[in-house]
C-alpha cells in the first residue's frame, strides 16, 4: 500500500481527505475536506481551508467561538456515523465475526452484498 494513502495521526489533512468531525458528544460526521466549502451548524460556520493543514485529533473553532474535533475515519468511528437504514454489525460483532473465521493478518477476505461497509472496513484496516 502506498504509505500515502495510510491513515496516520501525524498526517495532517490534506484537501479531498475524508474526515469525520465530531461536533458533541453524541453528533459525529462525515466530511470530505474540499478548500471551497464550509460546514455550518449550531456552533457557527466552519471553513474547510481552515482545517487543511492541521494535524487528524485538531480541535477547530467557528465564526462564534464554538467547536468541533477533526478527526481521523478509523472503524469504529465509521460505523458510528453511517447511515443506519438497514442493520448494522457494530464493533463487538465484528470481533466476534473475524475470530470465529480465524482471520489473521495475511488472509484473503472476500465480503460480498450491499452492505454499509462497516464489517469490511475493519476487516481492511
Amino acid at each position: 500500500m502506498d504509505s500515502s494513502m495510510k491513515i496516520s495521526f501525524n498526517r495532517c489533512i490534506r484537501d479531498g481527505d475524508l474526515i469525520i468531525v465530531n461536533e458533541r458528544h453524541d453528533t459525529m460526521k462525515a466530511v470530505k475536506v474540499c478548500e471551497n466549502l464550509i460546514l455550518q451548524n449550531h456552533v457557527g460556520v466552519f471553513k474547510h481551508s481552515d482545517w487543511v493543514g492541521k494535524p487528524f485529533g485538531s480541535i477547530t473553532f467557528s465564526n462564534k467561538g464554538g467547536f468541533v474535533y477533526l478527526l481521523a475515519p478509523a472503524p469504529e468511528l465509521w460505523t458510528l456515523v453511517l447511515s443506519h437504514r438497514t442493520q448494522i454489525l457494530y464493533i463487538a460483532d465484528i470481533i466476534f465475526v473475524i475470530m470465529y473465521l480465524e482471520v489473521v493478518p495475511g488472509c484473503l477476505v472476500l465480503e460480498s452484498g450491499t452492505s454499509s461497509g462497516s464489517n469490511g472496513t475493519c476487516v481492511y484496516l
